[in-house]
């Protein structure tokens, strides 16, 4: 583990004493302005936690942990593992791949899933119908 030196002590103390919101919206400004991985929403490679715990004992784990887990559940994250691909360290390095499984998970969150069903004729001819307030026109099959 890393030393501390007396300024990242200091800087230890002095975010201790944010509550922890505030600590976890610090720890997530300092990651996405230093870590270019994270700002481009690139798929992160496994283990990337304990690096992130390594190059900031200044900060609390549970929080890194908390920003981490936030990071991973915003939709362009989401998007960037449903393509499949490579995952990235922090220093924006090829290490490790996207499994089949992992894309299929990502492809399936709800927030890949589309917002609008795709239009058939009758619900097409009932939008242009509420459009008009009129009844809507079925064709006989």
């Amino acid at each position: 583990m890393a030393k501390e030196t007396s300024m990242g002590l200091a800087l230890k103390a002095a975010v201790g004493t944010l509550s922890k919101k505030k600590q976890t919206e610090l720890i997530a400004e300092y990651i996405y302005k230093k870590y270019d991985v994270f700002s481009r929403f690139k798929p992160l490679a496994v283990g990337i936690d304990q690096d992130l715990i390594k190059a900031m004992p200044q900060y609390d784990a549970a929080l890194i942990m908390r920003v981490l887990s936030n990071h991973c559940r915003r939709p362009r994250y989401i998007k960037a593992l449903a393509k499949g691909g490579k995952r990235f360290d922090l220093h924006n390095r090829f290490k490790g791949e996207i499994t089949a499984e992992e894309q299929a998970v990502a492809q399936q969150h709800p927030c890949m899933q589309t917002a609008n069903p795709p239009a058939t004729e009758n619900n097409a001819a009932e939008n242009v119908a509420s459009e008009n307030n009129e009844t809507p026109v079925v064709p006989a099959e």
